[in-house]
């Protein structure tokens, strides 16, 4: 028994021995270039990204609040409402255009500007360039043909027909410029007439009178318009038509 109490204690000696034998963890070594506060390079690679994060952060709270003011800013010189908007137009040098305070696209670029903070000069000089485009750009046709009857687009043919036939290139050119308009048309028409065309009739669904018959220059010459009145307008209609006539005829 004694024996084997011996031998276990010999047994416990070699196993302590054993584990005290066995090679100690090493930290690793401390570099130079690492400074006093951190014990590790992580520590200061952490520490480099906590500041970076809150330098982006100041960033974009500076940027905001730079946008604010600026925003303030411009709220501050708009009116107080989109109806405080003054309305100031000057029309391009010789062309008469008007336009209603209360015109829908007026109360849209009111609402527009004010949404923006636009002050009342910024309005001012969009309006302007808006309405001064507005104003060249002429009359719409569809509202002009209106005026002029169920054969207005014939009326403009002929006009144009006319015109492509009788005046130069030049004076077709600034003729082509003119905006189409119902007086545009009736003013043309007179013109030809005294030329010696008759006055627009059309004589089928598609086809108007390109000429006066003898027919229409003997009930010409019965208006007392001619033989009364003696209306120079009229009496040159009346023989730019017989000229025409005898040419054709002649």
């Amino acid at each position: 028994m004694e024996d084997l109490n011996e031998n276990t204690e010999a047994q416990t000696e070699e196993v302590l021995s054993g584990e005290s034998e066995q090679p100690q963890e090493t930290q690793p070594e401390r570099p130079d270039w690492l400074p006093e506060k951190f014990e590790r390079p992580e520590e200061l690679a952490n520490s480099y990204q906590e500041l970076e994060r809150a330098f982006y952060t100041r960033k974009e709270e500076l940027r905001n609040q730079i946008v604010g003011e600026l925003n303030d800013e411009a709220q501050s010189n708009a009116p107080i409402s989109p109806a405080d908007y003054e309305l100031k137009f000057d029309a391009p040098e010789g062309i008469e255009y008007s336009v209603a305070d209360d015109d829908p696209m007026v109360d849209w670029f009111r609402n527009t500007a004010h949404s923006y903070g636009l002050s009342q000069d910024e309005f001012d000089g969009l309006m302007n360039e808006y309405l001064q485009i507005d104003a060249q750009r002429g009359p719409d046709w569809n509202v002009e043909s209106e005026s002029l009857g169920e054969y207005a687009d014939k009326r403009l043919e002929r006009v144009d027909g006319w015109a492509t036939s009788h005046l130069s290139e030049k004076a077709y050119d600034v003729f082509a410029n003119i905006p189409a308009s119902a007086g545009m048309v009736e003013l043309f028409e007179e013109l030809m007439e005294v030329a010696g065309q008759p006055q627009f009739n059309m004589t089928s669904d598609t086809e108007f009178q390109e000429v006066l018959r003898i027919d229409d220059l003997r009930a010409m010459q019965n208006d007392p318009k001619y033989w009364k009145e003696r209306d120079p307008a009229f009496i040159a209609k009346v023989r730019q038509g017989f000229a025409q006539y005898s040419r054709r005829n002649g």
